[in-house]
């Protein structure tokens, strides 16, 4: 085979290109048979009934062939549902207009009112 590809004509590059995935496949294929005989050695020799062995990697076999590592990358996140308005739970003494849910981030009234010593327990629907 040479070296210089860009004198073969694109025919001889595709069989070429054939050869070498043919190749890589074989290789492949040899590899893994390998290793599963040597993970099966050693199930037996720890005492491990490939059953068990096979039943605990289904879970994780998943992620691992989706190139995930982390146990966090792994996850898919679930889209959250709507959440319905919650009702208030603090109102403003100066104006009955204001109310907060106690979600988010704190109103101004809600902030100068911590600020100048009172609680939220005082300010409680």
């Amino acid at each position: 085979m040479s070296d210089n590809y860009s004198s073969l004509s694109l025919d001889k590059l595709r069989k070429e290109k054939a050869k070498i995935e043919k190749a890589i496949s074989l290789k492949e294929a040899k590899e893994k048979k390998e290793a599963m005989a040597k993970v099966v050695a050693i199930a037996r020799d720890s005492g491990i009934d490939l059953a068990d062995l096979v039943a605990g990697t289904k879970r994780s076999s998943k992620a691992a062939s989706s190139g995930a590592t982390a146990p966090a990358a792994r996850r898919k996140k679930k889209a959250t549902a709507k959440r319905g308005k919650v009702a208030p739970k603090y109102r403003n003494p100066a104006d009955a207009d204001q109310t907060w849910t106690g979600r988010g981030k704190q109103p101004v009234w809600v902030r100068e009112h911590v600020e100048n010593g009172g609680a939220l327990e005082d300010i409680t629907i």
